[in-house]
């Protein structure tokens, strides 16, 4: 499955859109680089044919970018140049749709099509690969790390997989045909998934064991919920066109909200540190807004393309999408520019800033 082909609403696949109706070298060790040799850091020329689904940014400032061929980029720089490796599968370059490390940044996961799993044990510089269970054959789209010994990872047929043992061993749960694109931890012991049909997915045991919270079911109208975030004791799912709910009890209850701007989609959320209980939205044709105090107000990206991840750190921010689109921001996400050498589109007076 390619999530950078363009079924519907700007293109974003696997199971995301296309059931929505909207939008180096292996050797037998496993062991994993850039062909032959790690090519030198370099500013990103405009890339516009090639998706990026995920990124993350360490502790130390290294933003690592992963995207369609198994593409990853990294970046010590914040984004000025990158290092780049494509990671073959076999004889396959299979996409990569999401990238998360533990909070020191020491170990990271990438997952990805074909129930791919690969771990970094040195900041992301190399990666090994880890075998997801033998019945794993759909994509992998979520990564989420507790720690350098519990991740779990969610994605097409409601395929959920988790490790105790930092990735020796992965244990399956299936919570029915159902795609999931969103997956995250509060704490050590409550998780939460996100994905087609309304559903939301709850392990209260670390990931032992998942159950439907609510939605789920084929058999029923609904829409999808593309990414979740938690921000204390409250959260905010997002969904198809403006769609969304928000928790104010750690996820026991839900009510709708609209948090809808002309009808578009967002597809990745992050919490963001300041001001404290503040998210980052953005999505479709690059649409954007900073959801505080539950007041929606929207940013200009200067793109149109599909926005599919951000991140944030304490000292900048990076949002990755579709055609090339790679964004950097100094100010929390208020004014964007670009990392790869497209021009952006206007976003006012304080856009080049």
């Amino acid at each position: 499955m390619n999530r950078g082909q363009n079924r519907g609403t700007e293109g974003l696949t696997p199971a995301w859109i296309a059931l929505c109706a909207c939008v180096c070298f292996i050797a037998l060790s496993g062991v994993v680089a850039a062909a032959p040799g790690a090519q030198p850091s370099t500013a990103q020329p405009d890339r516009s044919w090639e998706n990026y689904f995920g990124v993350s940014i360490l502790p130390s400032g290294r933003a690592v970018v992963v995207g369609d061929k198994g593409v990853i980029m990294i970046s010590d720089n914040q984004g000025q140049t990158w290092a780049r490796q494509q990671i073959k599968h076999g004889v396959k370059y299979d996409d990569l749709y999401s990238v998360a490390f533990t909070a020191d940044g020491s170990s990271g996961w990438v997952v990805g099509d074909n129930g791919i799993i690969y771990h970094s044990s040195d900041h992301g510089t190399t990666w090994i690969e880890q075998k997801a269970p033998a019945a794993v054959t759909g994509a992998l789209i979520k990564v989420a790390v507790v720690d350098a010994q519990k991740v779990c990872a969610g994605g097409d047929h409601g395929t959920i997989v988790c490790t105790t043992d930092g990735g020796a061993n992965w244990s399956l749960q299936n919570i029915g045909d159902i795609g999931l694109f969103d997956m995250t931890f509060t704490d050590a012991d409550n998780g939460w998934a996100v994905g087609e049909f309304l559903a939301i997915v709850h392990t209260a045991d670390g990931g032992k064991s998942w159950k439907i919270q609510s939605g789920g079911d084929r058999m029923k109208s609904g829409d999808p919920y593309f990414a979740i975030a938690f921000a204390g004791h409250d959260g905010v799912v997002v969904g198809l066109a403006g769609s969304a709910l928000e928790t104010s009890d750690d996820g026991a209850t839900w009510k709708p909200v609209d948090l809808s701007i002309e009808h578009k989609s967002f597809y990745a959320i992050a919490a963001l540190a300041k001001p404290a209980g503040a998210y980052y939205l953005a999505g479709e044709t690059g649409v954007a807004a900073q959801l505080a105090g539950g007041q929606l107000t929207p940013v200009q990206t200067g793109t149109s393309n599909a926005i599919s991840a951000v991140a944030f750190s304490d000292r900048f921010a990076m949002a990755v999408g579709l055609s090339g689109t790679l964004l950097g921001s100094n100010d929390g996400g208020q004014h964007w520019h670009s990392l790869d050498n497209q021009a952006l589109e206007n976003q006012g007076q304080d856009a080049d800033k």
